[in-house]
Parts: C-alpha cells; sequence; structure tokens
C-alpha cells in the first residue's frame, strides 16, 4: 500500500479507515489504488457491500464492466437496500444501453436516498433515451430546486428542452449554466441552439463563435455554426464552416450533406461530386446522396436524370420529404404543372407546415394563372418563413401575376411579429 502515500489527505492527524481511503483514491480518480484496496479487504471481508460498491465503481474507470457488474449484484444481494450501489449500477446499465435497468436502479436509489441529486439526473437521461422525456424535464427540475447551484442539471434541462422544441425554456436553462460556468462550451453551444430554434440567428452565431473560442476543434460546433450562418445566407462562410466541421469529423454525414449542398449551391460541382462519392459511403443505405446527386445533376441543367434520381430517393424512402419537394419543382420548370401540384399537395398532407412547399405551390398557382390561390399558399409560407419574401419579389415563376393588386399588397406587408 505504499501508493497511499500519494493521496492528499485534508487532515493528516487522521487516521481514515480503508474504505475513506479508497473513496479518496476514487476521488483523486487513483482507480488502480482503490481497486487494490478493496480487492484486499473484500478477501478478509466478503460480506462487506460497502466496498463491494467501491470496489465496483473502480473496476468500472479500469474497463472492466463484467467484473463492476458482479460486483454490484454481489453488494445488493447482500444489502438490497444499499442505495449507493443502485445508483452506481444504474450508471454502469446506463453507459451500457440498458436503459431500463438503469431506470429501476436509479428509482430504488431515490426510494432509499430522495436527498441525492446526481440520482434524479441520471434517472432523467435514462427516461430521455427511452423517450419519457416529460418525465425527465420533471426529474431535471427536481435536482434543480435541490442542487441550484449544479451546472448539469440546467444543462440536461437545457437539452431536452431543445430537442422538445421548447426553445425558450431551454434558452432560460443554458443562461443559468453559463451564469454558473461561464466557460462551459457545451452549454453555449446549447445556447446558440436553442437561439436558431427561435430563429435567432445572428445571437445564435455568437453564441457558437463563443463555443468555439472555447472548443476550437469541435465538429458539431462548426457544424451548427455553418447552420447559423447559412439561415443568414452567408453561403460563403456557412461552406466554411462546414469543411472544418467534417475536417474534424470524418464521419458526420449531416456535415458533409450540408457542405455538398453548398458546394451545388455555388456552382462549384466537381468538389459537390468528390463529396458525394464520400457520403455514399458513409451512409449507403440513406436516400440523401440519391436526392443531392439529384439536386447536382438539376443545377448541372440535366433535368430528366434529375427527376430520376428524385424518384430513386423516394423509392429508397417514400418518406423523403424533400425529395418529393424538389421532384414537384423538377415538374415545375418542365412545365408539367399539374404533376407538380400533386407532389406539394401529398407533402403538405403529410407535412402541413412545410413552409417551402407552400411556396412552391403558390407559384404552380401563379404559373396557372390562379391570383386568389396563389397568394393564398404564397401567405401561408410568408407566415412559416419571411425569408420568402425576397424571394418572391424576384421569383418569374410570379410574373403573370406580379402587378395584381393581392400580390403587391401581400409583397408589401409584413407578417405578425417580423421585423
Amino acid at each position: 500500500m505504499a501508493d497511499r502515500q500519494e493521496l492528499i489527505f485534508e487532515d493528516e492527524e487522521e487516521a481514515p479507515d480503508v474504505l475513506e481511503v479508497a473513496q479518496l483514491a476514487l476521488e483523486q480518480k487513483r482507480f488502480d489504488l482503490a481497486l487494490e484496496l478493496m480487492e484486499e479487504h473484500l478477501a478478509d471481508n466478503p460480506l462487506d457491500a460497502d466496498a463491494m460498491n467501491l470496489c465496483a465503481v473502480a473496476a468500472s474507470n479500469e474497463g472492466d464492466q463484467f467484473k463492476a457488474a458482479a460486483l454490484y449484484r454481489k453488494a445488493l444481494l447482500i444489502d438490497p437496500a444499499n442505495g449507493s450501489a443502485h445508483h452506481n449500477y444504474g450508471v454502469l446499465l446506463e453507459r451500457q444501453g440498458d436503459f431500463a435497468g438503469a431506470v429501476r436502479h436509479f428509482r430504488r436509489s431515490l426510494a432509499l436516498q430522495p436527498d441525492f441529486p446526481e440520482a434524479y439526473i441520471n434517472l432523467g437521461n435514462a427516461l430521455d433515451e427511452l423517450g419519457q422525456s416529460e418525465e425527465a424535464v420533471d426529474l431535471y427540475r427536481e435536482a434543480v430546486r435541490r442542487l441550484p447551484e449544479n451546472g448539469d442539471a440546467y444543462y440536461n434541462l437545457g437539452y431536452v428542452l431543445n430537442r422538445m422544441g421548447r426553445f425558450e425554456e431551454a434558452l432560460l436553462n443554458f443562461d443559468q449554466v453559463l451564469a454558473i460556468q461561464p466557460a462551459d462550451a457545451p452549454a453555449w453551444n446549447g445556447k446558440g441552439f436553442a437561439l436558431s430554434g427561435l430563429r435567432r440567428f445572428e445571437e445564435a452565431l455568437a453564441a457558437y463563435e463563443q463555443a468555439l473560442r472555447l472548443d476550437p476543434d469541435n465538429g458539431n460546433y462548426h457544424y451548427n455554426r455553418g447552420l447559423a450562418l447559412a439561415a443568414l445566407r452567408r453561403r460563403q462562410e456557412a461552406l466554411t464552416a462546414f469543411r472544418r466541421a467534417v475536417e474534424l469529423t470524418p464521419d458526420m454525414a449531416e456535415a458533409w450533406l450540408e457542405r455538398i449542398n453548398l458546394e451545388i449551391e455555388l456552382k462549384l460541382f466537381v468538389e459537390a461530386a468528390e463529396g458525394l462519392v464520400h457520403v455514399q459511403q458513409l451512409i449507403p443505405d440513406s436516400a440523401e446522396p440519391l436526392f443531392y446527386k439529384g439536386m447536382l445533376l438539376s443545377r448541372q441543367g440535366r433535368l430528366d436524370d434529375a427527376l430520376a434520381m428524385m424518384d430513386a430517393a423516394l423509392e429508397r424512402d417514400a418518406g423523403c420529404l424533400h425529395a418529393l419537394n424538389n421532384k414537384g419543382n423538377l415538374l415545375l420548370t418542365l412545365g408539367r404543372l399539374e404533376e407538380a401540384q400533386a407532389c406539394f399537395d401529398q407533402l403538405l398532407a403529410e407535412s402541413p407546415d412545410y413552409a417551402l412547399a407552400h411556396y412552391n405551390r403558390s407559384c404552380v398557382f401563379a404559373r396557372q394563372g390562379r391570383v386568389k390561390e396563389a397568394v393564398a399558399a404564397l401567405r401561408r409560407a410568408l407566415e412559416l418563413d419571411e425569408n420568402f419574401r425576397r424571394d418572391a419579389r424576384e421569383d418569374s415563376d410570379f410574373d403573370g401575376i406580379r402587378e395584381e393588386s393581392t400580390f403587391l399588397r401581400l409583397l408589401r406587408r409584413r407578417t405578425k411579429g417580423s421585423h
């Protein structure tokens, strides 16, 4: 036990027992020493459940999950009311992907020791993984109530609220984290995501850039920054961000697809084609590479080939709504207006708030000279996304109704809540 002298004791005059020494070793991340101490102790005290619990924690941190699980099970057979062992076993099960098992042990832990805030957080995490996000939110809130200075509870609460689309609430929680830990890069990233969800893209961009100042080599932060830049139509900067994201995280298919999309928009066709080869290898069973191949063919003027590629994407995934939308666009460009409208109608039946489909449907009606329907569809598109106002002012599809009074009034009017 010579290594014991390397530990830092708060009170050198005390003579702590072996369990206290092992706990201190764990706190100071001397997992090998903690494991050695507890194995020696258990050789003489084979029914000491607390020692088994500490031994299991050390074994888990040393990478021996099989030994850790066996020790937790044995400890709980000896002492079923050991709340700490239930909690720690739950943590191990959660790491192994057994979220239902983790939930059982976290619930038992809280029944035995309800004043343990970390257990509320971990139970919330496991329930969230099982899709029980509302209950997870309640548990995170309880953890915050019991331990308001703990940034983890605020962070997890913000994270799940972001995923649920409750961005205003999420933003409040990330601000709480940052009040406690101003240099928390994940919290800045979470704040940026919430701001993006609220369409406050300039503020989101500032949050992502703060996250990157703290963690400049995080590919996910570069990706999110690229999304904010793209929303602000700063395409060249967005492309640079996506390229950096895939450089740092080569297997991030989402960043590759955003990069390819912008390369197509900026007519960097050779680069886009090279990216498509790579992303096809990353996600060979996805409809996305076929969709973007269709986009590339379309921008190259090969409309019939592009249409065939959109059909291939939809055959692979009938729920690929953006492929359906772009199929409609291609049909619109080819003058096959009724077929185009059928695409947009089908899309809106499945996703009524798909703003681009409302806009494209308006284009069909305008081309057909159906002014009333065109204006109504465009009005709905603008309610969902004000940016379409600028597009409508320049889009040649509206040339046939451009002088109509209802169309002119709609373009002059700004939707409620816009600036």
